[in-house]
């Protein structure tokens, strides 16, 4: 009986010695980890402030791959390291725009903004969100939505390459137009059942 409850003792003791060297290990590597995402944006934000476009394009790249790299972590990873910042995303996004559209590259300025209209929509909120969040993202939702208004605006045939120029689609066609009051159905809502 002695020898059953030693072995019984010795499997507990080695299953605590490998959960606390696990523990250890990522504790560890918690102590000295640094947030890749933050630290590129922060490098772009220095880059771009110097006048450095070039290198500020790269760091938002940077930032924004260690977001997208951050999103496959497996289990352990989700379980220790913090979420990524959806939010900061955007913005490296929104700034990386900036950066394209002062050396011209347009067409990336338009997709960097459109990305960053994905990530931020300025109508979805992460869970525990405070009224303060909200605002602040819908701000800096309508600030993305203006800038790539007046992109849009200024370059005529980047809005046409979007969608929203004026081409001559099959939409515009009198014959393809539904008027008010026809059928199906002339109440209001669903209609009148016996139309349909």
């Amino acid at each position: 009986m002695k020898n059953v409850l030693s072995k019984k003792r010795n499997r507990w003791l080695l299953a605590g010695l490998i959960s606390g060297l696990v523990l250890l290990y990522y504790g560890l590597g918690l102590a000295v980890w640094g947030n890749a995402q933050v630290d590129y944006y922060n490098l772009g934000l220095q880059a771009y402030t110097g006048g450095d476009l070039p290198h500020a394009a790269q760091f938002y790249d940077r930032s924004i791959s260690a977001y997208r790299q951050a999103q496959h972590y497996g289990w352990i990873e989700r379980f220790v390291y913090p979420k990524p910042d959806k939010e900061l995303a955007a913005q490296a996004n929104f700034n990386k725009a900036k950066v394209l559209i002062r050396a011209q590259q347009l067409p990336a300025a338009v997709d960097a903004l459109k990305e960053s209209l994905m990530l931020n929509p300025g109508n979805v909120y992460p869970e525990g969100a405070t009224l303060a969040d909200a605002q602040r993202m819908r701000a800096e939702a309508k600030v993305v939505k203006y800038d790539l208004e007046l992109l849009f605006k200024a370059n005529p045939q980047l809005a046409q390459g979007q969608g929203k120029g004026q081409g001559k689609g099959q939409g515009n066609q009198p014959g393809n137009q539904q008027v008010p009051g026809t059928d199906p159905g002339k109440l209001p809502g669903k209609g009148n059942r016996d139309d349909i």
